[in-house]
């Protein structure tokens, strides 16, 4: 005797997402904050560059199983904490779709971050039959959480560079400038060595202007006035 299944098939609008650029400015200093340099250490560090943002990912906040389906709409998700999932599109319920890693198949996700009992692919004839009627979540309440994606733009110009104390001796204080691939690969051709009077209580080197609080053989005491 055979068996027919019997049901609504959910479906996705796929659609792109909105980003916004931005510049993205990491660096191992506060301006005008008094911090220490060991011989070999940074003075400073800075990477600069701009960056497209888009809020199309959800990431798993708990360890989950996501199962169920019949023979081709079978799925067998095993997610970790911290795992994200780009969204595909919206369902009928207006809820975000992400997409099941290894399958054609999609889960919604609801206002609260929690599965919301639907499944489907982008394609009405491949959807399943009863939508999410035939999985399950465990646990049930699994929880995502909606992040930024980034992507560099270095394209566009960047910064990646360090200025190292190298000591001080009777030429003066002795600093070390180095520039990177935006990969922090070194580029050979691009560093330069610094020495200033001893008695220095400025620095200037391009944009930077440091304020020399005090000096030793073994440290450096100072503050990043300007960049």
């Amino acid at each position: 005797m055979a068996a027919a299944l019997t049901g609504c098939t959910s479906t996705v609008q796929l659609g792109k997402h909105s980003s916004k650029i931005e510049q993205v400015d990491i660096k191992n200093y506060t301006l005008d904050e008094e911090q220490t340099a060991y011989v070999g250490e940074q003075l400073i560090v800075r990477k600069s560059y701009k960056a497209s943002f888009k809020k199309d990912t959800y990431q798993a906040l708990n360890d989950f199983v996501f199962e169920g389906g019949i023979l081709s709409t079978s799925v067998n998700l095993h997610g970790t904490a911290g795992d994200t999932y780009k969204i595909s599109g919206k369902n009928e319920l207006g809820n975000s779709v992400i997409s099941i890693p290894g399958s054609i198949f999609m889960l919604g996700i609801n206002n609260e971050g929690q599965w919301d009992q639907t499944v489907m692919s982008n394609s009405f004839w491949t959807s399943p039959v009863g939508s999410g009627d035939t999985y399950t979540m465990n646990p049930l309440d699994t929880t995502f959480k909606l992040v930024e994606s980034q992507v560099p733009l270095s394209e566009n110009g960047y910064i990646n560079h360090e200025i190292v104390y190298t000591g001080q001796g009777t030429n003066g204080i002795s600093l070390l400038y180095r520039e990177y691939t935006f990969e922090n690969m070194a580029r050979s051709d691009f560093k330069q060595e610094l020495v200033y009077p001893v008695d220095s209580k400025e620095i200037r080197f391009r944009n930077y202007l440091i304020k020399i609080i005090s000096v030793s053989p073994s440290e450096l005491k100072y503050r990043v006035i300007a960049e």
